[in-house]
């Protein structure tokens, strides 16, 4: 497989590549990710074996707007209030999944983590998809999340399908959190504090 190399001017390029199942990576405001169709198995299995990442570890879900995942994740007051005030934003939010959740989803844990980024690029690139993509940084496991496209290359040439060409601002992955009923636990400290994120709940 030829990875094809692809600007932020061809959009419609990057969206067929993931329409079709194929694994694309991108830059976002935090790391370089690596994107595929939420709603496929088939890709989320070859996602797992290109990054080479334990099967038991659910993927992140970026969305462009909550709407997207109303339908498939238990949204509650508190995880309403934290999105409408940090995202879109470096933070990643695990829910407890509703029960007609695909098991590959959530891995039998009840949870998925959901994200909506800071990039204009990637939320258009969203919205032309038309479904949340499951999005882990574009790194083999255990290794550093590559930051620009030939970080991406080094790691991947001829195993994905397609790069959206560029270079992160940003060093730091996202803050990341779980809600648990009224509960927030910190589960990785990153741009967002576990400080700021409650001060907002006190407002």
């Amino acid at each position: 497989m030829k990875t094809k190399l692809l600007t932020k001017n061809e959009l419609a390029e990057a969206s067929m590549i993931l329409k079709n199942e194929g694994i694309l990576a991108f830059p976002t405001e935090t790391v370089f990710g690596l994107g595929v169709i939420s709603n496929s198995e088939k890709a989320c299995k070859n996602l797992i074996k290109v990054k080479k990442r334990h099967p038991d570890k659910p993927f992140t879900m970026m969305c462009s707007s909550i709407s997207q995942v109303e339908n498939i994740l238990e949204i509650n007051n508190i995880a309403k209030r934290i999105i409408n005030e940090f995202m879109p934003g470096p933070l990643t939010i695990i829910l407890k999944a509703k029960s007609n959740i695909p098991s590959y989803l959530d891995l039998g844990t009840g949870y998925v983590g959901i994200r909506i980024p800071k990039d204009e690029t990637v939320l258009k690139l969203i919205d032309m998809v038309g479904v949340p993509l499951l999005v882990p940084s574009a790194n083999p496991a255990d290794m550093s999340p590559a930051r620009n496209t030939q970080g991406v290359l080094n790691y991947f040439d001829g195993a994905i399908e397609g790069i959206i060409e560029g270079e992160t601002k940003d060093m730091s992955p996202s803050t990341v959190i779980k809600i648990v009923e009224n509960d927030i636990i910190l589960l990785r400290e990153g741009p967002i504090s576990l400080e700021r994120i409650k001060g907002v709940l006190q407002k």
